[in-house]
């Protein structure tokens, strides 16, 4: 009897198996050939789960957002600072462990893509990103605004902070870009001016 293969978990093991070889090659570099080599399978096999190149990054791109997501909302979770809550938001930009490294490389890669080759399905992932977390980052703060802490107006730096974070980790590979405290510094600066008098 034939081995029945669950073909979306398949999908997202070729994806995860190969976002090592994607990180070290980027998006122009990489080969269908190697993927299928990296995975273990025959190349041909390789498009009963996905169409083409372009197909197996944005699953990359797509399962390493979604780890992040889950992460990020955990953290966000288990603290009840807006600044911390803030921090854990932007983390991809800042973070400086392994994975933390890694996932900065993909989104870079994901960033390049978007404005080289910029196809309906990434663009709309995009532009889903942006929507969420700037979704997140208005919550954190409504949740200081509700409980008399920050003004309302702070609401109005919601798309200036998340430009700000994606410049930083854009250009964290830079020596002697002190990103880090440059973010801590400025979300520090932003919620003490708009504290409210009553918090």
């Amino acid at each position: 009897m034939p081995k029945i293969v669950d073909k979306q978990q398949k999908r997202k093991d070729i994806a995860l198996s190969s976002t090592e070889l994607f990180c070290q090659k980027g998006f122009y570099k990489l080969t269908v050939s190697e993927v299928a080599l990296n995975a273990n399978i025959a190349k041909g096999t390789i498009y009963k789960y996905f169409k083409n190149k372009e197909d197996i990054v944005f699953a990359i791109i797509e399962y390493a957002q979604d780890s992040y997501d889950q992460e990020v909302l955990l953290n966000i979770q288990n603290t009840s600072l807006a600044e911390e809550k803030i921090l854990a938001l932007f983390n991809l930009c800042i973070g400086q462990g392994k994975q933390d490294i890694q996932r900065r490389k993909i989104y870079k890669e994901f960033i390049s893509i978007c404005l080289n080759e910029p196809s309906v399905q990434i663009i709309n992932l995009q532009k889903d990103i942006k929507k969420k977390y700037t979704s997140w980052l208005r919550d954190i703060l409504q949740d200081g605004i509700d409980k008399k802490l920050l003004k309302p107006e702070v609401l109005e730096f919601v798309d200036g902070l998340y430009a700000m974070g994606e410049s930083v980790l854009i250009f964290s590979h830079l020596k002697n870009y002190n990103d880090v405290n440059m973010l801590q510094k400025h979300i520090k600066s932003l919620l003490k001016l708009n504290r409210s008098i009553k918090g």
